[in-house]
């Protein structure tokens, strides 16, 4: 059998008819495609304001300025994200500070963010890992008391739901990505959200160098974190189909989930479908993830480890152990998911981990 990747989504047809429009219009930089899809985003979020960007690292680092983060200012981030989260604050000088996860899902965990907060607290940023929403309530009540932001890391919890309103509203800003392991994929791209329509206002002038144009005014400081039409035609396409898209990694996530229950030795890490979460992938907990891992590829398949816990990043600040998050790092790794993996793959995956579990159970 061919290779199997880890993930896969399908850019095709519909997409490469709207890159060559596009092409032809020469929208080669950004303008009407951009401000489309923002606003086709905006009325699927409910949400007032959204400002397209080249990468979801980007609209971090957008949100960031946006709220005049500076050096010294604490910026809290979860041991266990994508490293993208904490670079964004420490590339603009802030103190990363680290807290760990809840022991049974890779969320930030909000007591351990109480015991954090400081009077140089300036944002936490909650991140809901693959669809799982964190204890907003609880996070924004401890921001509050402390007047820090709360600024959303929703990279990888597109159109993911909690109490039925989307994740990434719930805060002053929601970041998102549009890189290829997402629920819109268009290669490198991402966006911010927010309701407060003065923030959105800066958002838009730092995506442009902070630079007021015509006449020309040098406003805030900015970077070059545009996006272009042609990209920005690919994400049109894909929401077309987009319920699709999240109908298919939700049957992934329950095929894996009844094909692996009787499994012992792996454990499917929960997420909370009933309650408007989307999976856009699905993660492994074992004991014996580097064995599987290797049993998978000898058959030609292929799977992700999980991200590092941010500790091991030496060149953050940080003190003290993040027990959780290493424990995560550690053992679990993604199966084969995606937005257009073909569900052979899915179910041949899974006779494969039952062939190494009935192997295991007669040695």
């Amino acid at each position: 059998m061919k290779k199997i990747s880890w993930w896969y989504t399908e850019i095709g047809d519909a997409e490469k008819a709207n890159v060559i429009t596009a092409f032809d219009k020469k929208r080669f930089s950004m303008g009407e495609i951009v401000y489309e899809l923002e606003q086709k985003i905006a009325k699927i979020l409910n949400i007032p304001y959204v400002v397209l960007t080249n990468s979801g690292t980007s609209a971090l680092t957008m949100a960031l300025l946006a709220v005049d983060i500076k050096p010294g200012d604490e910026v809290i981030v979860p041991a266990m994200t994508w490293i993208a989260t904490a670079q964004a604050a420490a590339l603009l000088g802030a103190k990363v500070v680290l807290v760990d996860c809840l022991p049974d899902v890779p969320l930030i965990n909000p007591k351990e963010v109480e015991n954090k907060v400081t009077k140089s607290t300036k944002v936490i940023i909650p991140v809901h890992l693959n669809g799982r929403a964190c204890n907003l309530e609880v996070l924004k009540s401890i921001a509050q008391d402390v007047n820090a932001y709360l600024i959303e890391d929703t990279c990888k919890a597109m159109f993911s739901k909690h109490n039925t309103k989307y994740l990434g509203t719930f805060g002053h800003m929601g970041c998102f990505s549009m890189g290829m392991i997402s629920m819109l994929s268009v290669g490198y791209g991402g966006f911010v959200v927010t309701g407060d329509k003065k923030t959105y206002k800066k958002l838009c002038l730092i995506r442009d160098h902070g630079v007021v144009r015509q006449p020309e005014k040098y406003e805030c400081l900015g970077f070059n974190f545009k996006i272009s039409d042609i990209l920005a035609s690919i994400g049109l396409a894909q929401l077309d189909r987009l319920n699709n898209r999240i109908k298919h990694v939700h049957t992934i996530y329950n095929s894996y989930k009844k094909g692996l229950l009787s499994h012992k030795k792996i454990k499917i890490l929960p997420v909370d479908v009933s309650s408007g979460a989307v999976p856009l992938y699905t993660e492994v907990y074992t004991e014996y993830r580097e064995e599987i891992i290797s049993f998978l590829k000898a058959h030609n398949v292929e799977t992700s480890q999980f991200h590092l816990s941010l500790q091991q990043a030496t060149y953050l600040e940080n003190h003290g152990d993040y027990p959780n998050a290493s424990n995560f790092a550690n053992r679990c790794f993604i199966v084969p998911s995606g937005t257009s993996q073909p569900l052979s793959h899915i179910d041949f995956c899974i006779d494969l981990i039952c062939q190494w579990n009935r192997r295991m159970e007669n040695i």
